[in-house]
């Protein structure tokens, strides 16, 4: 029941574009105990169709410039591949300690950070 309910939370927080993997990758490690570099390629898999289905809403919402998105997916790839590969070859430890530090200067941005300026 417990795998169920987080992932019901990590496709709202994707839903919303807030980033489910912040959600997913945690809850894995610490609830399920699954190891760090497994817990990062469920979530990678699980974001493709709750993915799909939120730019399918945005899509029909007309929030996707297409041309902006079409140029960040060459980007994407490209640093997913270097990403992923680079991520076999460190230790799930260590792997940890970068994504706990990336979490925690997400949030201090986020905290203190700009404020919005609008819906541009």
């Amino acid at each position: 029941m417990l795998i169920y309910l987080i992932g019901f939370g990590m496709g709202i927080l994707s839903g919303l574009a807030l980033g489910g993997g912040t959600l997913l990758v945690p809850a894995l490690v610490i609830l399920m105990k699954i190891p760090q570099h497994t817990a990062q390629g469920v979530c990678l898999a699980a974001f493709i169709p709750t993915a799909l289905i939120a730019v399918l809403t945005h899509l029909k919402q007309k929030n996707v410039k297409i041309k902006l998105a079409l140029y960040l997916t060459v980007g994407a790839l490209g640093g997913a591949f270097c990403g992923a590969t680079l991520a076999t070859h460190v230790d799930a430890a260590f792997l940890r300690k970068i994504f706990g530090i990336f979490l925690i200067l997400m949030g201090l941005y986020e905290f203190f950070g700009k404020p919005p300026q609008g819906n541009t």
